[in-house]
């Protein structure tokens, strides 16, 4: 197998587990009453940055492509789960930031959440997933 061949293999295999991680974790969630997975990406981006992020820095962090971003945005801070401030001296200019209510949300999320992630690297390593991916250094 060439040197590519490996890499992408590896790319495969990082993405396959990472699908099947989201669409079991996100349905879990809407079971459970919660949102989707692009608002916790949102939140936890958030609580990493406590002097907040503007709405393009955070979008440029996020693991998830957000479609519709200012409306989600918009929704959650509806919600109380993050807050909108003005930027002095840009007037235009916002900072997104967690609010305690959105704290909270995120690490009920993260109960399940992690769980998947759990499942889905344990399941990804006994099926030899990721044998692609430690070859890469051969």
């Amino acid at each position: 197998m060439s040197g590519f061949e490996k890499r992408e293999a590896a790319w495969i295999a990082l993405n396959r587990t990472r699908t099947r991680i989201f669409a079991r974790a996100e349905q879990a969630l809407v079971a459970a009453g919660y949102p989707r997975l692009h608002w916790y990406d949102v939140l936890w981006e958030l609580e990493r940055e406590p002097e907040g992020l503007r709405p393009k820095q955070l979008e440029e962090q996020l693991l998830f492509d957000q479609s519709s971003f200012s409306r989600q945005v918009a929704r959650m801070a509806e919600d109380g789960l993050l807050t909108r401030h003005a930027v002095s001296g840009d007037g235009r200019g916002r900072i997104l930031r967690i609010t305690e209510k959105g704290r909270k949300l995120r690490q009920q999320m993260w109960e399940i959440y992690r769980i998947h992630i759990d499942e889905g690297i344990d399941e990804a390593q006994q099926s030899k997933a990721f044998t692609a991916i430690t070859e890469l250094g051969d």
